[in-house]
């Protein structure tokens, strides 16, 4: 009998996107994260060439590096009729085929030189995040891939036209989307062909851990409870109240109402912090919230972003914050954040109700909405973050549009 394909569809739903008619041109931030990533770095002057085509082999490259995909050291064997052996791409598109990510034109060839189409690009990734299966349930080749990459993100706000040679433009901002988007693995294989092969969608939900081709990169972080909150009391014992903390923070948050107490560590150690912790049935609230795309503009440049709403308020990631000249990093051993300018120093984790402000003077500025991971990214409250930098944050009634002044 044939095996019975199951897909574990856990929060899919979070996952549909809406697709834009407007032609949408690859931000500054996906152009720095791609190129620190290694995924496109550009010709030997470091134009990405946005406007130009991608061929085939070229796209196989990208395939590998964004996947993370190890190169043979050895291959010993043809793969394709047109790919020799000493082709530049060659040990690319061996490992791309090895992962069925790709696949030739039904008479043993690849066609390297080829400008690869929308839809083969579009089946690549899908593959690459391992939809597949997903998407031969809908019709495979081309629709059912063009469909799933949709349903999942890939191809958020592009409009692709079908048999055409896809632009560098496009393919850098569907290898971008689908960074962070949540992969496909194939959780069970039975024995014989009666059992079945469940496939299960790694989002992070209901106590699946979340995995994307980012997080191969060693960037997907462990946001349980139990290790933030140990990382929140190991940030926040370090750096006990000072006298006049409180009146600092009421003197910057009059409308804020908190209260700070005694709290301890799992060593023992007491240490004095503002109601720093949000209750569990809040951080399952988080847990599910989803990101939604914007329109940032700061003087006379836009950027596209995605935020989040928490009890009314805009969550955004922590790393827009560069883009009004803040420097902005990330310690992946404490999962602080630092933000900084001039004078004004933030340091930044989830869970904690307060932010520590500049270490010289010492205190900390207490907040309505915590820090939070949402999809392995650290958003934080818009305003309250802004307001310590000298900005307002002006923001549509529907969100879409949000203005730093």
């Amino acid at each position: 009998m044939k095996k019975i394909i199951s897909i574990i569809l856990i929060g899919l739903q979070l996952l549909m996107v809406t697709v834009f008619a407007d032609a949408v041109e690859l931000t500054n931030l996906q152009k720095e994260d791609l190129y620190n990533l290694g995924i496109m770095t550009g010709d030997e002057n470091g134009d990405l060439r946005l406007n130009d085509n991608i061929t085939r082999a070229e796209a196989a490259k990208i395939i590998c590096v964004a996947g993370n995909i190890n190169l043979p050291s050895n291959t010993g064997e043809k793969i394709f009729a047109d790919v020799a052996d000493n082709h530049w791409a060659y040990p690319y598109i061996y490992a791309a085929k090895e992962r069925k990510t790709i696949n030739g034109d039904g008479n043993g060839n690849f066609n390297p030189e080829n400008n690869v189409t929308n839809e083969e690009i579009v089946k690549m990734i899908v593959c690459l995040l391992g939809y597949g299966e997903m998407a031969e349930m809908q019709g495979g080749f081309p629709a059912g891939y063009t469909a799933t990459a949709s349903r999942i993100g890939i191809t958020s706000n592009l409009n692709l036209k079908t048999k055409t040679p896809a632009t560098r433009n496009d393919v850098a901002i569907m290898i971008s989307n689908a960074l962070d988007i949540p992969i496909m693995v194939e959780k069970s294989e039975g024995e014989d062909d009666n059992d079945n092969t469940v496939y299960v969608i790694l989002d992070g939900k209901n106590g699946i851990p979340f995995s994307s081709i980012r997080g191969t990169r060693g960037m997907t972080w462990d946001t349980s409870l139990t290790n933030i909150d140990k990382l929140a009391q190991a940030f926040a014992s370090q750096y006990p109240y000072k006298e006049g903390d409180t009146e600092k923070s009421f003197e910057l948050y009059p409308d804020i109402i908190y209260s700070s107490g005694m709290e301890k560590t799992s060593e023992g150690i007491e240490y004095e912090c503002p109601a720093i912790y949000d209750d569990r049935y809040a951080y399952d609230l988080v847990n599910t919230m989803s990101v939604m795309p914007a329109k940032l503009v700061v003087d006379d440049s836009s950027y596209e972003i995605q935020y989040a709403v928490f009890n009314s308020k805009v969550l955004v990631p922590y790393d827009i914050f560069k883009l009004v000249e803040c420097d902005v990093s990330f310690n992946k051993e404490t999962y602080i954040a630092t933000i900084s300018k001039n004078d004004t120093t933030l340091e930044i984790i989830p869970n904690i109700i307060g932010m520590r402000k500049n270490q010289a003077e010492g205190y900390w500025v207490p907040l309505e909405i915590c820090a939070r991971f949402v999809n392995d990214t650290l958003y934080l409250p818009l305003d309250a973050v802004a307001m310590e930098f000298g900005y307002v944050a002006e923001i549509s009634s529907d969100n879409s549009v949000i203005i730093l002044k």
